[in-house]
């Protein structure tokens, strides 16, 4: 996830056999407000550039790469639905990418978002893969383990989906949580560790128990001083 993605600084890890780790159920996230989205001009653009622009309209891109596509490769070659369709804020849209993606777990991963929470690193630099519930075990930790080159890591188990946690982004970006949240400086992140949207910024308290209540386990909020972001 290039765009929202977890990314963690992971050091020299040594060799271990992978533990997974499941985590209890939980209900899925409901939008607080739906609002009416439009799928923007997605065509010819990068992924990257695919994920902000998504995300801006509010909508939640699902990547699916073709290598059989004649088109330039590493661009967007179709979107479903089409462009300039009108969809409740947080849909999905299925966007195809002409060629393949990159060699790395963090490429596969964002590839595969259906299956994927997102890649990170717990405090002792082990990497943490979060998957979610859905995927096939056996055939994605054999893919898996190619992928990390010898390094320690483990599974992270998730009932919520990247798309719902990107849904639960999109709504914090919509700066309406808080009486002050329009200038309030503040920063998320997907947390695969926590299978939960990761939200940094100086709240007070009752914000934070409303916000808490809201997600039901789908946002974990830490206090700091966020860049301006959401």
């Amino acid at each position: 996830m290039r765009g929202f993605a977890f990314l963690v600084a992971i050091g020299l890890l040594a060799s271990c056999a992978p533990a997974p780790v499941a985590t209890p159920s939980a209900p899925s996230v409901s939008p607080a407000a739906v609002s009416d989205a439009v799928v923007p001009p997605l065509l010819n653009l990068t992924p990257e550039q695919v994920d902000l622009t998504a995300a801006k309209a509010g909508l939640v891109p699902i990547l699916h790469y073709e290598p059989a596509l004649l088109t330039e490769v590493g661009l967007v070659a179709a979107v479903d639905p089409a462009v300039g369709t009108r969809l409740p804020s947080g849909s999905v849209v299925t966007v195809t990418v002409a060629g393949n993606h990159g060699p790395s777990l963090q490429d596969y991963a964002t590839a595969h978002r259906e299956m994927f929470i997102g890649i990170g690193a717990d405090q002792n630099g082990v990497l943490i893969v979060g998957v979610h519930t859905s995927a096939d075990m056996s055939s994605l930790l054999a893919k898996i383990t190619t992928l990390v080159h010898g390094k320690s890591y483990r599974i992270q188990q998730c009932t919520r989906s990247w798309a719902d946690l990107q849904r639960v982004q999109l709504e914090l970006g919509r700066r309406d949580f808080s009486p002050d949240a329009a200038s309030l400086s503040f920063a998320t992140a997907i947390d695969p560790l926590a299978c939960a949207v990761r939200l940094t910024a100086d709240l007070p308290e009752a914000v934070i128990a409303t916000l808490t209540a809201r997600y039901q386990g789908a946002l974990v909020i830490q206090k700091g001083s966020g860049t301006r972001g959401g």
